[in-house]
């Protein structure tokens, strides 16, 4: 197991530009041995512990290079532009599509924290004042809008890419099953690490009707002198606030960019957009590969199935106009569907 362990972690590291030339070293290494054993049978005996030690630590060595920051390749200018583009074009969508607060509810909100402060400090009296001024705000953002329910307050966007292809997360995976297998469990870990490919979006929201009875009841509290009993009103009112959190992989929305830009090519250069939509394809497998695809398994396959019978289409000189637009259909509905997998938490 060690043996087919050590080549498949080369196999491996062919694929890495920054571990390459050790991969390439270590064969060459191995390949001296054997042409020594050759020339002069006797000295391998001799040597085997010694040529057995220098092998386990050719492994460990390289294996120490094999973490997660390895697994890069340099990304071309049209690659960093497509992802600019797309990601932009996800996040402010989301930004977009989420509820403006009332600029009298962010100020009363801000009231309040400050009032909070206040009380923590013994300043009561500016905790009053700071909440009077927070119920007159919330009473006027409520006239405003009596439906308000849950505001958005915070909203944020992480990255985090991938810039490997199919084969080099396939290679990827057996080796960290190899690694778990020999009980290199934190190795295996480390490896696996790089394999996300995502946008995490995360909004918190408050629940807008709290906020005015929180804001009286602090109020009578603090005028009873009951300072704890006023923190304590705020406190619970501020930690009911709710996270949401939507992944959405950027794979799926690089491919439906790129099936963008085919269509628009479809007429002038048709090469350019079979190439196009094979590299559309290529980003669906590593949607696959790397699990974004497990609760829409259906949907990507559709996807992969309508690329190829547009790639048809083009080869035999018809028009896809149409089969251009359901695709497109087909890729929004599916990124509906991730948009709206949303995770709840406190």
């Amino acid at each position: 197991m060690k043996t087919k362990f050590s080549l498949s972690i080369i196999a491996t590291a062919l694929l890495l530009t920054s571990t390459s030339v050790f991969a390439s070293s270590y064969k060459d290494s191995v390949a001296t041995k054997e042409a020594q054993a050759i020339t002069n049978p006797s000295s391998v005996h001799s040597r085997a512990a010694a040529a057995k030690a220098e092998e386990e630590m050719s492994k460990e060595a390289f294996l120490a290079k094999v973490k997660a920051g390895d697994f890069k390749k340099e990304v071309s200018k049209e690659e960093s532009k497509r992802l600019r583009k797309v990601v932009n074009r996800v996040v402010q969508s989301h930004k977009d599509s989420l509820k403006k607060a009332p600029k009298e509810f962010m100020s009363a909100l801000n009231d309040t924290i400050m009032a909070l402060q206040a009380i923590k400090t013994n300043k009561s009296d500016e905790a009053q004042k700071l909440l009077k001024k927070a119920d007159v705000e919330f009473a006027t953002a409520f006239k405003k809008d009596p439906k308000l329910g849950l505001i958005p307050v915070l909203d944020n966007a992480e990255i985090v890419t991938f810039n490997g292809t199919p084969a080099l997360i396939r290679h990827i995976k057996d080796s960290a099953v190899k690694l778990l297998q020999d009980n290199d469990t934190q190795m295996a870990i480390d490896m696996l690490l790089p394999l996300q490919d995502e946008i995490t979006i995360k909004t918190q929201y408050v629940p807008a009707f709290l906020y005015p009875k929180a804001v009286k009841k602090a109020q009578k509290e603090l005028k009873a002198g009951k300072k704890d009993a006023a923190f304590a009103t705020i406190v619970t009112a501020l930690d009911a606030s709710q996270l949401d959190t939507v992944v959405i992989p950027i794979p799926l929305i690089t491919a439906q960019d790129m099936v963008l830009q085919a269509s628009k090519l479809e007429k002038s250069n048709k090469k350019e957009a079979l190439e196009l939509l094979t590299m559309a394809q290529t980003e669906l497998q590593k949607a696959l590969l790397l699990g974004y695809t497990h609760e829409y398994e259906k949907g990507y396959k559709n996807l992969n199935k309508q690329i190829e019978a547009i790639k048809t289409e083009i080869k035999g000189k018809n028009v896809v106009v149409k089969l251009y637009d359901k695709l497109l259909n087909s890729f929004k509905d599916l990124g509906d569907k991730h948009t709206k997998d949303v995770k709840h938490s406190k």
